[in-house]
C-alpha cells in the first residue's frame, strides 16, 4: 500500500485539512473572548454559527460528488473537483479572519471555512475506497486518520504561542497554507484517482 504515491498523497491530505477542523472547534469561545471581549453568555449567542456552515457543507460535498458521477464524470475528476473547490472556499476565508469587524462577521467567515472543510473531508476520506480494496481500505483509512490526529494536537498545541496578545493571524494563516498542501497533494500524488494495481 505504502509504495503508491497515492497512499501519501492520501495521508498527506488527510493531516493537512484535520488540524484546519480542530482550530476552530477547540478556539471559537478562547477567539470570541480574547478578541471581542465576551462573556460565556455571549459566545453561546455567536458560537454555533460556524457549525451551520459545518453541517450545510457536509450535505453540499456529499451531494456535489453525487450529482457529478451522475452527470458522467468520472471518480477521478469528481474527486478533485470537490476537494479542490472545499479548499479554494477555505483558503481567502482563512486570510479574511485577518481583520474580519465585528463578531458577526468573524462567525459568518468561520461558516464559510467550516462549509469548505466539510466539502473537502469527505471526499479526502472516499479516497482510499476509491483506490484500495479489502482491509488495505481500512488500513489506509486508519493511518491517514492517525496522521490528521497527530497534525492536529500538535497545532493546537502550539495555538497559545501563535496567538500571543489576541494576534490570531498567524493560526489562520498556517490554515490557509494547509488547504493549499491538501490541493498540492492530491494534484501531484494522486495523478488518476482510481483502483491501483498492487506494488510487489
Amino acid at each position: 500500500m505504502l509504495g503508491h504515491k497515492e497512499s501519501w498523497g492520501v495521508i498527506i491530505a488527510s493531516a493537512a485539512i484535520d488540524p484546519i477542523w480542530w482550530l476552530f472547534v477547540f478556539w471559537i469561545p478562547g477567539y470570541l473572548m480574547e478578541v471581542y471581549n465576551m462573556d460565556v453568555k455571549n459566545v453561546g449567542i455567536y458560537a454555533w454559527v460556524p457549525y451551520v456552515g459545518a453541517m450545510l457543507g457536509a450535505w453540499f460535498g456529499g451531494l456535489l460528488a453525487q450529482n457529478r458521477i451522475k452527470s458522467g464524470w468520472n471518480t477521478n475528476r469528481t474527486r478533485k473537483f470537490v476537494i479542490i473547490l472545499g479548499c479554494l472556499i477555505m483558503l481567502p476565508a482563512l486570510l479574511a479572519l485577518a481583520n474580519p469587524g465585528g463578531p458577526v462577521n468573524a462567525v459568518l467567515i468561520m461558516a464559510v471555512i467550516l462549509f469548505g472543510f466539510q466539502t473537502a473531508i469527505g471526499n479526502i476520506q472516499t479516497l482510499p475506497s476509491d483506490m484500495f480494496s479489502g482491509k488495505t481500505v481500512g488500513t489506509l483509512a486508519g493511518i491517514a486518520g492517525m496522521a490528521a490526529k497527530l497534525t492536529g494536537g500538535f497545532l493546537l498545541y502550539f495555538i497559545p504561542w501563535l496567538t500571543t496578545g489576541g494576534n490570531y493571524y498567524p493560526a489562520f494563516a498556517i490554515g490557509a497554507g494547509l488547504a493549499l498542501l491538501v490541493i498540492i497533494s492530491v494534484l501531484l500524488l494522486c495523478p488518476k484517482i482510481e483502483p491501483l494495481k498492487p506494488t510487489y
